[in-house]
């Protein structure tokens, strides 16, 4: 794990307004002005408690520094669901994979947003905690 100064980040997530959509979150830094960083922990929260049949999820990916940016890895577990469903105001800690932990110059952190049956964020962030290089 990286050590130095953590960087923490939350990002407010409003209702995207439909299903199936990549929010891109938070860029790493050009190498210029300071390079990757490396992310070292991430939770999320729902303002509202959700139910097993309207509930939504939350994943983090890697998205690649092109011009249309694509999946360059998966960073975490999915949270939320039908079998999580979530509750008011209590953070669910993201299970990181440390093999895409490490964001490069360029890249981006991506909340992928999943509906089922039309559930949605009420009062609900990312939290992003994370140190500059690896």
């Amino acid at each position: 794990m990286s050590t130095g100064e953590i960087h923490v980040v939350t990002i407010p997530i409003v209702d995207p307004g439909a299903d199936d959509k990549q929010l891109l979150v938070l860029k790493a830094p050009a190498d210029a002005t300071g390079g990757g960083i490396t992310l070292v922990d991430a939770y999320a929260y729902n303002g509202a408690a959700t139910g097993a049949g309207t509930t939504f999820t939350y994943q983090l990916l890697k998205y690649s520094n092109a011009g249309t940016p694509a999946v360059n890895g998966t960073i975490s577990d999915v949270l939320g669901g039908t079998a999580a469903p979530w509750a008011a105001g209590v953070p669910k800690e993201f299970t990181l994979d440390t093999s895409y932990t490490f964001i490069d110059a360029g890249e981006w952190i991506v909340v992928d947003y999943q509906e089922v049956t039309n559930g949605n964020p009420t009062n609900s962030a990312v939290v992003l905690h994370y140190v500059m290089g690896k």
